[in-house]
């Protein structure tokens, strides 16, 4: 079942600063200014570096990552744009990774030097999510989406008022972190205000301040409030100020985007954090607080992080709005202290009533200005298999919702199994009317020619070419290819390469032709590039690589399908070890269809023994779990639900939230001298 829980971390705004290596009268300059004027001072301060130079080596780009952009937890890159680990080669690119400008060097005209070196500005990415990216601007993707990889999405925006722009959008986690790098961007650049050009116009504007349009200041404040400056931000920062010799000021003071663009422009700056105002800093307005499909009947929870400052009182709650009756809290008021301190608030959905079900939650007193969320719910009656629950080395419960005048029901478990058969699957099928799904180097274009990409030469060997995405090619694939030579330019061949492998060579005509090559099993993290070749330039027209797989059919379990009685869960017993299995229910009695499949996959023997009684307690968010109240000194062990180490933490501070990729059963096991605890968690 889908939920959206709300758990951002406290907003420390300014002591945040005492762990950053700030050098003594730093900021001194910018003390006592507002508005216009502190983005100025901030701009004389940091607009003096001297980065690194762009690529591999030591002295480079490549280099610079290994000390800014590396994961403490296993030395790997940290890659903002995707969920991969990929190790570090040397101080060369990464396997399948690129140098990502995240506000987009075409911006100011692709101008080399300091500006297109600034580390603060450069990330290491996944090659496929950079060139996806684009040079779009950043923005909430409302609308169709043309990429995603479950961190970034590419798609429509209406986040611009006046219509859908194309836009970018980071995850939750690091939307504080582009927002801070695109503040520093036109903090430190303040004297390119005349340089802003291309897709940055449904962005910037063309001056000094505040450069930024509305809708982006309310975008990036709303960010940098609901995504708090991190740990891992704190250390790049000083680690960039040790390579290049300057600092990102919304890094340091947090605050500071609040002077400049936001609530306390009429403030002068202080860096000593005595500010005095009631401030509500999590949760912001317009957040949304989603349930997802809750079964009719049935009581959900979502949770809200409160976070304030400065108050004069206690916090009232409110809920109205349509369907207000079915939305409630644990009480209509928050103390002052616990707001201060920060409060986990529980929110309940009942589902009464079928359909849709929205309210508004207000937060008022305490000498802020009200904040508004919204609330969502989907109420179903419609017949569903649920989650297993109770997962063994042999078995688990079976769960379900109740079908209308059913007298009973048929459950069905089985493995999947190949048939023998294969049939014919599409890796790629591209008609190049955009290069969202390609990374290009040398000259490409789709401009002169509909539905073609042009790849173009030149006598000094820079080849236009177009490289796929990351593919499994694990097993034989075949590749059509339909192009034709550029004008007069007999003879042009297209070049294919698989991993900087060449495979075959074209010779195409002043027509389309349909070119066909068996490309040979290779690896499961291939890509495919095309290019032209010397003085040669090439149209490519369309793109088919396709595989051939084994279908898989459904094999009952010993004894199933068969009848379990009027009931809404039921145990399955007896089965292998370590095994996917899947079940559906049919109601019996009534004309409901069958129920959706849910899979299962059994323990790879039974772990979840608790061995020492602990107080542990965990919060499922968005992108992991936050877990609190285990004992001093211990070390967590993460593993998957088939007793798989995934990562293993000394633990130290008085919570950890550990990020997951995936949905599914996982198990905590938290070691204390001999003595071991384990707990099941269900992200």
């Amino acid at each position: 079942m889908k939920r959206f829980s709300i758990f951002y971390s406290v907003l420390f705004f300014l002591s945040l600063s005492v762990f950053a290596q700030i050098p003594s009268g730093y900021y001194n300059s910018a003390i006592g200014k507002k508005q216009a004027e502190l983005k100025t001072a901030l701009h004389l301060i940091v607009m003096n570096a001297t980065p690194p130079s762009y690529g591999s080596g030591a002295s480079s780009t490549w280099g610079a990552f290994t000390k800014t952009d590396i994961r403490p937890e296993d030395g790997t890159v940290w890659d903002m744009y995707t969920d991969n680990h990929v190790a570090f080669s040397g101080t060369s690119a990464a396997s399948g990774m690129n140098i990502e400008h995240s506000l987009a060097n075409s911006w100011w005209g692709g101008i080399k030097g300091q500006t297109y070196n600034d580390l603060f500005n450069l990330n290491p990415s996944n090659s496929s999510a950079n060139s996806s990216k684009g040079s779009w601007p950043i923005a909430v993707v409302d609308g169709t989406t043309s990429y995603s990889n479950g961190v970034i999405k590419v798609g429509k925006s209406s986040s611009r008022p006046g219509g859908t722009i194309d836009a970018w959008e980071p995850a939750d986690e690091y939307k504080g972190d582009f927002a801070r790098s695109y503040m520093y961007m036109v903090t430190s650049y303040e004297d390119f205000s005349t340089k802003w050009t291309g897709n940055s116009v449904n962005q910037l504007d063309n001056n000094t301040y505040p450069v930024f349009e509305q809708w982006t200041v309310d975008l990036f404040l709303k960010w940098n409030a609901q995504d708090p400056v991190s740990a891992k931000e704190i250390s790049r920062n000083n680690e960039v100020y040790k390579i290049q010799g300057n600092r990102n000021p919304y890094i340091d003071y947090p605050l500071l985007a609040e002077y400049v663009w936001g609530k306390l422009m009429t403030v002068p700056f202080t860096t000593d954090g005595n500010v005095d105002f009631s401030n509500l800093s999590s949760p912001t307005n317009a957040t949304v607080v989603d349930f997802g499909k809750v079964v009719y009947q049935r009581v959900d929870t979502a949770s809200v992080y409160i976070k304030a400052s400065k108050l004069t009182g206690d916090l009232s709650l409110a809920i109205t709005g349509t369907n207000a009756a079915n939305f409630s809290v644990t009480n209509s008021t928050i103390s002052k202290v616990d707001a201060e301190a920060g409060y986990k608030l529980i929110l309940n959905y009942t589902a009464q009533t079928i359909g849709n079900q929205t309210a508004q939650l207000t937060i008022s007193g305490g000498g802020i200005n009200a904040v508004t969320l919204s609330l969502k719910a989907l109420s179903s009656d419609e017949f569903m298999a649920l989650s297993a629950t109770n997962i063994t080395n042999n078995g688990f419960t079976v769960n379900w919702t109740s079908s209308a005048a059913a007298t009973g029901y048929s459950l069905n478990v089985f493995t999947m199994q190949s048939s023998g058969n294969t049939t014919t699957t599409t890796l790629i099928e591209d008609e190049f009317t955009s290069l969202s799904a390609w990374t290009t180097t040398g000259y490409t274009s789709l401009t002169d020619l509909s539905g073609n990409v042009r790849l173009a030469s030149s006598s000094t060997g820079t080849y236009g070419a177009i490289t796929s995405s990351v593919l499994n090619l694990s097993t034989a694939t075949t590749l059509l290819v339909r192009a034709k030579q550029f004008n007069s330019d007999a003879g042009a061949k297209l070049t294919v390469k698989v991993n900087n492998d060449s495979i075959t060579s074209f010779t195409t005509s002043t027509t389309n032709q349909d070119f066909t090559v068996n490309i040979p099993a290779k690896t499961a993290t291939s890509t495919i590039t095309l290019s032209a070749v010397k003085s040669a330039r090439v149209y490519v027209d369309y793109l088919k690589l396709t595989t051939q797989g084994s279908i898989q059919t459904p094999v009952s379990v010993t004894g199933y399908p068969t009848s379990v009685g009027n009931v809404l869960t039921s145990t399955v017993e007896s089965l292998s070890p370590n095994t996917n299995y899947y079940y559906t229910l049919t109601p019996q009695g009534n004309a409901a269809v069958v129920s959706n499949q849910i899979q299962v996959t059994t323990l790879l023997n039974d772990a979840v023994k608790t061995t020492e009684n602990l107080n542990l307690s965990w919060t499922i968010l968005n992108d992991g779990i936050l877990i609190r109240n285990y004992p001093a000194n211990c070390t967590l062990t993460l593993l998957n639900v088939v007793g798989r180490r995934i990562q293993g933490i000394k633990l130290s501070a008085s919570e950890i939230k550990l990020k997951l990729d995936s949905r599914g059963i996982y198990l905590l096991q938290i070691q204390q001298g001999s003595k071991f605890s384990t707990y099941k968690v269900m992200f």
